[in-house]
């Protein structure tokens, strides 16, 4: 499971999970229906949830702000960024209109500013990563069918203050492939055609797949879901639905969590 698609989807859906040990039985309840009534042809046989494995980032790109060279690399950065320098350059030339600073010192200040700006970024990233552990840890110490497998990290670009997420999809295929001995059906919750040739590569050995769609509001009055490249390549898709999570106590509608 990506953990980071698992916070995306309840964001959509405006929910805060209460509780993950019973989110991820009802999950596995709902898919144990859905994969009966879809492609077990004969009498079902027992349905066992083994384990959860879930993916997580737990790491961050490490810059050392107060080193001089990692400042001098991105002042360096800086200048030959036409669109970020030029934003700078505006908002230091609007709050030192008047000062008489000429243009060399116009464009300190604004590297200066634009500095401390992905500086305070930067450490609230920081800051929410280390939240954000503390609550897996609670997660998994409060379960014993749930492991938070710690692979991803955080690709920074502090200039333009952005994240790209590396490592979850591949730790996920890879023990989707490589744990497929032990399993008859995997479960998965994840992003679209990242996961593909992972299940078929496992669909080829007789395994089958199973993966989640989580939407907004109750199942009444809806009516076909978008059958995207994930869903067409599983065997199944079990839906999920917020109405549900609240009514059983799951969930409670809110921001989410807050590791900050």
């Amino acid at each position: 499971m990506n953990g980071s698609h698992l916070f995306g989807a309840f964001k959509h859906m405006e929910v805060y999970v209460n509780d993950y040990e019973s989110l991820y039985r009802h999950l596995f309840e709902q898919a144990v229906g859905r994969w009966r009534n879809t492609v077990v042809a004969a009498a079902p046989p027992p349905a066992q949830l083994m384990r959860v494995y879930w993916y997580v980032v737990d790491s961050i790109d490490e810059w050392d702000l107060s080193n001089p060279r990692t400042r001098q690399y991105l002042g360096e950065r800086f200048s030959d960024d036409r669109e970020i320098r030029a934003r700078w350059m505006a908002e230091a030339s609007r709050q030192f209109a008047g000062t008489g600073a000429d243009q060399g010192r116009i464009e300190q200040i604004a590297f200066d500013m634009c500095f401390d700006d992905f500086a305070r970024w930067y450490d609230k990233k920081l800051t929410i990563l280390a939240g954000m552990n503390r609550f897996y840890h609670a997660v998994e110490a409060a379960s014993d069918f749930i492991e938070v497998c710690r692979c991803g990290r955080w690709k920074v670009d502090l200039l333009h203050k952005t994240l790209t997420e590396k490592g979850l999809d591949v730790w996920l295929a890879t023990d989707m492939m490589g744990l497929q001995p032990n399993y008859d059906t995997a479960l998965i919750i994840a992003p679209d055609s990242d996961p593909i040739p992972s299940i078929d590569y496992v669909k080829g050995r007789g395994k089958q797949v199973g993966v989640f769609d989580f939407q907004r509001g109750a199942a009444e009055g809806r009516g076909r879901a978008f059958a995207s490249q994930l869903k067409l390549s599983a065997d199944f898709v079990t839906t999920v639905f917020e109405s549900d999570l609240v009514r059983l106590g799951i969930a409670t509608k809110g921001e989410g969590e807050d590791f900050g």
